[in-house]
């Protein structure tokens, strides 16, 4: 809950914060609470500290609620391709080394695009 000196600051940061997709409630034309769920909460504060508004209470949240909100370990989805059912054994034991193996002419710094100046020129 955010407590501003007038309505006018208030409005300010209340369409800041809808803008920026947060859910600001007007209780009185100068009192004010941001639900944060999901967003970022320093920038919430220090958007309605901008505006001059004073955080003046908090809702008690629980440990769990706070954690499970910050990291959201229950949304974290696995795309499909990561996820290797169908995994060929033949595709395992492939050397991956061979794909990286760069010629000697891949490895010359000069292709001859530099004109003039030799592509080895070290100070």
């Amino acid at each position: 809950m955010f407590d501003f000196s007038d309505s006018s600051s208030a409005a300010m940061a209340r369409e800041l914060l809808l803008e920026l997709g947060y859910d600001p409630v007007m209780h009185h034309e100068s009192r004010m609470h941001i639900h944060v769920e999901g967003g970022d909460l320093t920038s919430a504060l220090e958007i309605a500290q901008a505006h001059g508004g004073q955080l003046v209470e908090q809702a008690h949240i629980a440990e769990e609620a706070v954690t499970s909100s910050a990291y959201a370990l229950d949304a974290i989805t696995i795309p499909a391709h990561v996820v290797n059912e169908d995994w060929i054994d033949a595709e395992g034991a492939r050397n991956r080394d061979q794909d990286s193996v760069m010629t000697s002419e891949e490895l010359l710094p000069d292709d001859g695009s530099y004109n003039h100046f030799s592509g080895d020129v070290h100070i």
